[in-house]
């Protein structure tokens, strides 16, 4: 009867000693906390990025108005451009075009940062679990899936629609570098070309907006293989 309550002694301070090892705060522990709070620094930065992005787009695609007020000619047509005007919005198609490609790329790099985030959630959701703390799941709200979201949103995001804005104002920008090029008949002879460019215009920001996102799923960062 000693010897077994001895043995049972024994085995609970094995048992609190595996508990304490499971419960104190690991160097791994300590890494995953700071790289939770720089990830997470850095994802509200991007946020910030892009904010500051699409206003300086904004300021882009307003020059044109800025020039008309200087111009102060009430005889201006939007399809009958002086060559500088019209330079301008042919340069501002150009330049969209490169702030519509800097958008998607930053939004990309905040999903990554999401998904980075996701997964030190989830390290300390097994730690949680190893230690027998069951009050993190049920208190957890976030998510812990670390290939989550998808960098190809759909439609139910806003973030989506902001980019299909920033497709159809660079269109529409080319529509009017398009129509005084047929007018003035310098390139553009074919009565279908202008239709046929801007739809190519469309198809092109859509384009390059799904071979991003699906290159994105394939290699999330250049260069290093995604991990599973």
């Amino acid at each position: 009867m000693t010897r077994s309550s001895g043995n049972g002694e024994i085995m609970a301070e094995t048992d609190q000693e595996t508990l304490l090892s499971k419960t104190e705060k690991t160097a791994v522990d300590e890494f995953m906390l700071s790289e939770y709070q720089t990830i997470a620094a850095a994802h509200f930065d991007l946020h910030n990025g892009l904010r500051q992005n699409f206003r300086f787009y904004l300021g882009l695609i307003a020059a044109p108005v800025t020039v008309f007020a200087i111009y102060k000619d009430p005889s201006m047509e939007v399809f009958k451009l002086p060559q500088v005007m019209l330079f301008l919005f042919a340069v501002i198609t150009i330049l969209g075009f490169l702030m519509f490609l800097n958008m998607i790329n930053t939004r990309f790099d905040i999903i990554l940062y999401t998904r980075a985030v996701n997964g030190v959630r989830l390290y300390f959701k097994l730690r949680a679990e190893e230690a027998g703390h069951v009050a993190f799941e049920i208190a957890r709200k976030l998510p812990v899936e670390k290939n989550k979201p998808p960098y190809n949103e759909g439609w139910n995001r806003a973030y989506t629609w902001l980019f299909v804005l920033i497709g159809v104002v660079n269109s529409a920008y080319l529509y009017v570098v398009l129509q005084n090029l047929q007018r003035s008949q310098v390139w553009l002879k074919w009565c279908g070309a202008v239709a046929v460019g801007v739809i190519l215009s469309v198809f092109l920001h859509f384009g390059a907006y799904m071979f991003l996102s699906s290159q994105r799923e394939r290699k999330e960062i250049p260069g290093v293989a995604n991990s599973k």
